[in-house]
């Protein structure tokens, strides 16, 4: 009984935490200002590795890819054609790979999309031990599996997206979770400073969450979100 208390501690806590710090890590690194981004380059690997996740996430994924609106990548082929230029020639194959930041990509893309985590995770698991540890693994391997898998659905219309996944996938789309998830990833791109998270939750504790006005609404029902 004592082991499935911790297991289930570690679930929660683990979720909150990486809900927390995945809105944290959203807002003040992967949507950084100049003011900060201008020390980066005298933090050697960790300088380089902040840079690269800031070019992949804002200027790609927010600003070189969905320009006409929240559901189309790419206007067009050309368009296409000529950011893969610009990735290839300077080296960021690696983005072109992740569908432009739509996914997390290989697995070692995906330790390093930990490696923010990484110091509260190993405080976490020292301190709580081996149950609470394993039911950390839960919110761990939902915090990948969201950003990997169904984050590119965020930018589907719904019934494009029911047409086009898994039947598995399917399920998790017609969720209450996932069609909230879909109205806050919207205002997310639409202004960039609110809605960090996929893992819903410290957005509101932190006070970055805004809901949708009538007027938006509207604009996600035309786009068939």
């Amino acid at each position: 009984m004592i082991a499935f208390g911790q297991f289930v501690l570690g679930t929660s806590l683990g979720y909150l935490l990486f809900s927390i710090a995945e809105s944290i890590v959203h807002k003040y690194f992967l949507h950084a200002k100049w003011q900060t981004r201008k020390y980066w380059p005298k933090l050697g690997y960790l300088g380089t590795y902040l840079q690269n996740s800031w070019y992949s996430h804002h200027v790609v994924h927010h600003h070189s890819t969905f320009k006409s609106n929240h559901v189309t990548l790419f206007d067009s082929e050309h368009q296409r054609r000529e950011l893969n230029q610009l990735l290839t020639e300077n080296g960021k194959n690696s983005i072109i790979f992740s569908n432009y930041g739509l996914r997390v990509g290989n697995i070692f893309e995906k330790i390093k999309y930990l490696c923010p985590h990484l110091p509260w995770i190993i405080a976490a698991c020292y301190f709580g031990g081996g149950w609470f540890t394993l039911g950390l693994f839960v919110p761990l391997c939902f915090y990948i599996w969201i950003a990997e898998y169904a984050h590119p659905y965020l930018h589907f219309p719904y019934n494009l997206a029911i047409d086009s996944a898994s039947t598995l996938m399917r399920l998790v789309l017609r969720t209450k979770y996932f069609r909230f998830l879909t109205q806050h990833h919207y205002l997310h791109h639409k202004y960039i400073n609110c809605n960090f998270n996929l893992l819903l939750g410290a957005d509101w504790l932190l006070g970055y969450h805004q809901s949708p006005n009538e007027k938006e609404f509207i604009e996600i029902k035309k786009l068939g979100l």
